[in-house]
């Protein structure tokens, strides 16, 4: 189980180092969203592996991915 929660932590940084460079290079709409999700994984997984389980670690994480998510698809001229 561990192992697979330090796999999806891989993934969820390399996923918001690539959405740092689409944004930079102009693709702000999928770096935004992917921003979003590697954030929603690294917080849900830190969770799970936490010995206390307060919802207010898991639910203010995982809501302000979700709003930079909605920011994203609600952008205007985004490319």
């Amino acid at each position: 189980m561990n192992i697979a929660i330090d796999r999806l932590r891989a993934l969820a940084f390399a996923l918001i180092s690539v959405g740092i460079l689409l944004g930079i290079f102009g693709v702000v709409r999928t770096g935004a969203i992917a921003i979003a999700v590697g954030t929603c994984i690294i917080a849900i997984s830190k969770y799970l592996r936490s010995n206390r389980h307060r919802k207010i670690e898991l639910i203010l994480p995982v809501g302000m991915a979700l709003l930079l998510f909605v920011v994203a698809l609600t952008l205007p001229h985004a490319k």
